[in-house]
């Protein structure tokens, strides 16, 4: 496992044969060998030289770049003479690579796509060209009283310790279990693994050239997390075994009081900054089926899954019907004697693209040896994953009357989908049936099967019930129409409880609680996750704070840690101690959340469900924005929408 900082890669030769890298150059993508030789040389000319003769095609999720052979041999040739010369560091001459007018240059030619001038800054930190560029002055520095407490060492809580090394903020990471990763250390279930394109689900500032797969496994993903911990020296940094119970904030001191427990037991400590990091599913749920006690097998819930549980031969029940149920009976369809899947409501699943999730050598190989290579990759499949698919979620009133679709966007999407169905189980079979939602695609999470999934549902010893469990039995589960379904093991793949913080003692000035701001599960906030009353308080992936329509969560963590750490400079710039949104910016944030949700998916299907709205029908987990909105709403926070003291 390795990363590279492509600033530094950018000159001097690596130590690697011509030929070797010649061999792999000829299997890559030309559109993206010509942006890499303009970086390298810093020659803007050659994009005019060769620019005219590349072509896009599609290479989903994103697009690939082809061009004519000699056109190809010839990029190919210019770049192995600049990666091979005998340079000192430095003596490019031209435009530096992450140069937005240059960089504005080379993404349609790396792309195939251009974007609008407002994407382009965004585009080079989110490709990991530079990482996040500050933006409050820093004509002070930051007080020594500063420092940072992180509840949580998975993802968010990592990407927050990376920026607080960097910005010389003293930190602290407070992490229960005996490992850094979070979900990827907690979630070991069968066929685990990552949704998002592995390229893109890394940190922007921390790019992996050297997934095994475009959607790699959870121990993978978990390796990598482990290594970027370890070369920054991070792991030093972090209580382990460590629960966080309560915070209480001291007016006087202008510090958060942190009551933990350990194996010690119960202590306090403090920190002037608290960012929560410990995300928002983490309490297992289960079916409302009475019974469940009575089981005689064994059960298991796939967030607590039993690391030596072998289901070979054995009669299994999965219950759910959504992303981890698929993972899981993809995984496991070819070793039980017989599968019975219960689902409650069937989601959208959308087909692989690709024959194999295999990512080539050539391309791993170009990752580690050449520079910029991976950050392209990276991007591309931002790209491909995030903007481009926000008219997917978008409704036109129009077309949604007479439509189950919610705009002619959402319905290639839609037909996309069945067309797999019909594929797969048969146009009008009655497993066909079973497998259709009645609602537009996202209205709830979408799935990508991870290559097996409607496969498995077609097998003889596999059976699909369209409904929950009626009862749980010492030997079963009993459906609605009440027949028995003898099983060995039930695993429920029911999800979590969609907890913000309400398990987590949260006390702010004056003592307000915020599970009392929150009342009725009904989760607010404004920018970085902040909220009136909590003075230096930051939630990472807070309510309405990640983008529902594509990317990843990595994507919303990154905004959140930039906006807070320029939130601490504006304390340094004004000589303050701590700040906390206004009730006015804080309320006018959430009508504008809710006004702009009204015409999106989630607030028109209904029948969906989903666990991004409420009882009361207030979506409080999805974001009604664009990626780039979000990201430029968070680069600099705004000192009258703040109470500082």
């Amino acid at each position: 496992m390795s990363a590279f900082a492509p600033a530094l890669a950018s000159s001097g030769s690596p130590d690697v044969d011509a030929d070797e890298l010649r061999a792999h150059l000829r299997r890559a993508d030309s559109a993206v060998l010509l942006a890499v030789l303009a970086q390298v040389t810093g020659d803007a000319s050659v994009l005019d030289e060769f620019g005219g003769a590349i072509t896009h095609v599609p290479d989903p999720p994103e697009m690939a770049g082809r061009t004519d052979p000699d056109t190809a041999a010839a990029i190919v040739d210019r770049l192995v003479a600049a990666l091979t010369a005998d340079r000192e560091p430095g003596d490019a001459s031209g435009p530096a690579p992450d140069d937005l007018a240059f960089f504005t240059r080379l993404v349609p030619v790396a792309m195939g796509a251009t974007p609008g001038p407002e994407y382009y800054p965004m585009l080079l930190e989110q490709g990991g060209f530079h990482t996040a560029l500050p933006v409050v002055p820093r004509t002070e520095p930051l007080p020594e009283a500063i420092d940072l407490a992180i509840i949580g060492g998975g993802l968010a809580g990592i990407a927050a310790a990376l920026t607080a090394r960097r910005e010389g903020v003293p930190y602290r990471i407070y992490e229960r279990n005996d490992d850094i990763g979070g979900t990827w250390l907690t979630q070991t279930y069968p066929g685990v693994g990552v949704d998002t394109p592995s390229s893109y689900y890394s940190l922007s500032a921390e790019i992996n050239p050297d997934w095994s797969s475009y959607y790699p496994r959870g121990g993978e993903y978990q390796e990598y997390l482990r290594e970027v911990v370890g070369r920054h020296g991070i792991r030093e940094h972090v209580a382990f075994g460590t629960e966080v119970e309560a915070l209480t904030w001291d007016d006087d001191a202008a510090r958060w009081r942190i009551r933990v427990r350990d194996a010690d037991g119960t202590r306090v400590e403090d920190a002037a900054v608290v960012l929560t990091a410990a995300g928002y599913l983490n309490r297992p749920q289960f079916p409302k089926a009475p019974g469940r006690d009575r089981f005689r097998g064994l059960s298991v819930h796939s967030g607590e899954w039993h690391p030596g549980l072998d289901l070979t031969g054995k009669r299994v029940a999965v219950i759910g019907a959504g992303c981890t149920a698929a993972q899981i009976v993809d995984a496991i369809a070819d070793d039980v004697a017989h599968l019975t899947l219960f689902q409650r409501q069937p989601h959208w699943v959308a087909p692989r693209k690709r024959d194999s999730d295999d990512v080539p050598e050539h391309h791993r190989w170009l990752g580690r040896h050449v520079p910029f290579y991976a950050n392209w990759l990276r991007l591309k499949a931002f790209w491909g994953s995030a903007d481009n698919g926000y008219p997917v979620v978008i409704v036109d009133p129009e077309w949604a009357a007479t439509h189950r679709s919610i705009s002619r966007a959402n319905d290639i999407l839609l037909q996309d989908c069945l067309a797999y169905i019909d594929r797969t189980f048969g146009a009008g079979s009655e497993l066909a049936a079973k497998v259709t939602p009645d609602f537009a695609p996202f209205g709830k999470r979408i799935i990508r099967d991870p290559g097996g999934y409607y496969d498995a549902l077609t097998r003889d010893h596999v059976d699909v019930v369209a409904a929950e469990p009626a009862e749980i039995t010492e030997h079963g589960i009993r459906t609605p129409g009440g027949d028995l379904v003898e099983v060995d093991v039930i695993v429920y793949a029911t999800g979590f409880h969609l907890d913000f913080l309400s398990g987590l003692d949260i006390r702010g000035r004056d003592g307000v609680r915020l599970v009392d701001e929150w009342a009725g599960n009904d989760p607010r906030s404004y920018r970085g996750g902040t909220v009136p009353g909590f003075p230096n308080l930051f939630v990472a992936n807070a309510p309405n704070a990640n983008p529902s329509h594509g990317a990843g969560n990595n994507f919303g963590i990154e905004v959140t840690v930039h906006y807070l750490f320029e939130c601490l400079h504006l304390l340094a710039e004004r000589g303050a101690r701590s700040l906390e949104p206004t009730r006015a910016a804080y309320e006018e944030y959430v009508a504008r959340i809710d006004a702009d949700m009204e015409r999106t998916v989630w607030r028109h299907t209904p029948t969906a469900h989903t666990y991004y709205r409420n009882a009361q029908g207030r979506v409080i987990l999805a974001c009604p924005w664009r990626l780039v909105d979000v990201w430029t709403e968070h680069r600099r926070p705004d000192a009258a929408h703040f109470t500082l003291r």
